[in-house]
C-alpha cells in the first residue's frame, strides 16, 4: 500500500489494560460496532470508509505483554481521517464512552506512526 495525494498513511495502535475477561470481551464488541459504523455521512468524502484497515484481539499470555490485555491496530489513509476518528466519528466516540466501565488498570497506550516498509513477505506463484 503507498502513501495517496493526501499524504503518508497513518497506523496507530492502541495498547488496554484490562484484567477482567468480560470487560476485555466488551471492548472488542465495541471494535466490532466500529468496524460495522466507519462510514461517514455520505456529504463527507462520499461516504468512503475512512478506516483502511481495522483489527483488535485479546494479546497472547506472555510476561512481554505487560500486563496489556487487549490491542487494537487501525491503517488511516490520511491524518485527517485520524483526526475524524478522534473527533467526529460516533463509534469512536461510543468506544470511548465505555471506557471508564472497563476498570482499565491505567489509561490506554496510543501510538500513531507513519509507515515504513523494512521487510514484505514473499508471496509464492
Amino acid at each position: 500500500m503507498t502513501a495517496d495525494k493526501r499524504g503518508p498513511r497513518i497506523h496507530r495502535m492502541t495498547l488496554f489494560k484490562i484484567p477482567d475477561e468480560t470487560n476485555q470481551k466488551r471492548l472488542l464488541d465495541a471494535y466490532h460496532v466500529v468496524a460495522e459504523e466507519q462510514k461517514k455521512l455520505a456529504s463527507q468524502k462520499d461516504g468512503k470508509p475512512y478506516i483502511l484497515q481495522l483489527t483488535a484481539g485479546k494479546t497472547l499470555p506472555d510476561q512481554k505483554a505487560r500486563d496489556y490485555t487487549v490491542a487494537s491496530y487501525i491503517e488511516f489513509a490520511s491524518m485527517d481521517d485520524m483526526r475524524y476518528y478522534d473527533n467526529e466519528c460516533l463509534a469512536h466516540a461510543m468506544l470511548k464512552e465505555i471506557g471508564p466501565s472497563l476498570n482499565l488498570s491505567e489509561p490506554p497506550t496510543i501510538l500513531c506512526f507513519e509507515k515504513s516498509n523494512l521487510a514484505a513477505a514473499q508471496s509464492e506463484p
